[in-house]
């Protein structure tokens, strides 16, 4: 029988390894949580504070925590940190993803109860009314 050929390059491995030459280069702050991080997590109500995330991922908590003014691009970061769109990454521990998946709702929360009351607003109180 006839072999196919290889489809994908032959300097790629083919373990998880391929994207190592994608990511960006360490940096300091990665091992540990920043002051604007830390500031973030004096705000969260304290039955929401992400604690093991910022123990096992403090790399993660600081993205979070410094795109969280932008409701709409923390919602968005969390949700790409949810979802494994590359295919074959390993993901996030139980834990964790609970974690995130309740900052999620938060952010979710907190942008539709900063959402300007418009027309449909106006409608399901009169609808209500009757």
């Amino acid at each position: 029988m006839r072999h196919l050929p290889r489809l994908a390059p032959p300097d790629v491995p083919a373990s998880s390894d391929a994207w190592e030459p994608l990511r960006r280069p360490p940096r300091h702050n990665d091992e540990a949580l920043t002051g604007t991080t830390r500031a973030w997590l004096r705000k969260l109500p304290a039955g929401r504070r992400p604690q093991q995330l910022c123990m096992q991922y403090p790399r993660v908590a600081n993205l979070i925590a410094w795109h969280w003014r932008d409701k709409v691009r923390a919602h968005a970061v969390l949700d790409e940190l949810l979802t494994d769109r590359r295919g074959g990454r390993a993901g996030f521990p139980p834990a964790i993803v609970h974690e995130l998946r309740r900052l999620r709702d938060v952010t979710q929360r907190i942008g539709e109860a900063d959402q300007p009351s418009g027309y449909l607003d106006l409608l399901r109180r009169i609808w209500l009314r009757h």
